[in-house]
């Protein structure tokens, strides 16, 4: 099992942000996390691999991700990318800066809610960071302390406003909250999380909310995109990820205690979540 370790980042206690710029042949930091929140944008290094709690993708020329998860393990590593001047530049910020009334104000709502999705890992499309990596080259560049924390500000609005972007680790794997104002919804999500090692039946999920099932499904669906069902397996997929990684627990008594009927099926439904089995996932990390 890959270790990982808690970065001692280099931001300082009055900076509220601190930014890494390199040029480099291969990937060699370990798998690590941190309390702060971190930008990392990757330029010509397609085939490498990145990791971001249980999501494992093999990524393209452009690479662009916002982590906000004290306990979101990441790691990028060389893959089969052959490229001799891979460019790579991170930005640490403090989360402090994000805390108080005044960004509870509305002209906030997108970055707040940006952030929450980024306990997961947030990935952008190239077509995106192509529109936003001179921003981001800018602001490796910038020495003016005030003008910097704007152009990190606008940054991080404008990203905010990607519609495209794509939430990577399991939310059940990483512990992250999910938010939605509809108690509906927050009420099943509870369900689930105290029940999916039993069996758990649409008819069940759809009694909470007194709602038959078949409305109650297209309402699931309508406000998280997934069914009811799509959403315990991979709430139960996230767990076991997990426990892979820190119980010595054997596949099928993992599986078992997830909520997984067989091993058959479990080993089945984590290939198509993962594109590995159990087994390869632990023994790649």
């Amino acid at each position: 099992m890959r270790e990982s370790f808690t970065e001692i980042t280099r931001l300082e206690p009055l900076d509220v942000f601190y930014v890494g710029e390199r040029h480099k042949t291969f990937f060699e930091y370990p798998a690590h996390c941190h309390e702060v929140y971190e930008l990392n944008f990757v330029e010509n290094a397609k085939g490498a691999v990145r990791t971001i709690g249980d999501s494992k993708e093999t990524i393209g020329n452009l690479d662009l991700v916002l982590m906000t998860g004290a306990k979101l393990v990441h790691v990028w590593e060389q893959g089969t990318c052959p490229e001799q001047d891979i460019y790579e530049i991170t930005i640490h910020i403090d989360p402090d800066a994000f805390n108080g009334s005044f960004m509870e104000k509305r002209a906030f709502v997108s970055i707040r809610r940006m952030l929450q999705r980024a306990q997961r890992g947030l990935a952008f499309s190239e077509p995106a960071i192509h529109i936003l990596r001179e921003d981001i080259v800018n602001l490796a560049h910038s020495n003016e302390s005030f003008a910097s924390v704007i152009r990190l500000f606008n940054l991080l609005y404008r990203l905010s406003l990607v519609e495209d972007a794509r939430e990577l680790s399991s939310s059940a794997f990483v512990g992250a909250k999910e938010e939605n104002e509809d108690n509906r919804i927050h009420k099943v999500r509870e369900f689930i999380a105290e029940h999916y090692m039993q069996d758990v039946s649409l008819p069940q999920m759809a009694k909470l909310v007194c709602m038959n099932p078949d409305a109650f499904s297209r309402f699931f669906r309508n406000k998280t995109g997934r069914t009811p069902n799509r959403y315990l397996i991979d709430y139960r997929l996230g767990i076991a990820a997990r426990m892979l990684l820190t119980t010595q627990l054997s596949v099928a008594e993992i599986g078992f205690s997830c909520g997984f009927n067989t091993l058959s099926h479990f080993n089945r439904l984590f290939r198509e979540s993962k594109g590995c089995t159990p087994s390869e996932f632990r023994e790649q990390f």
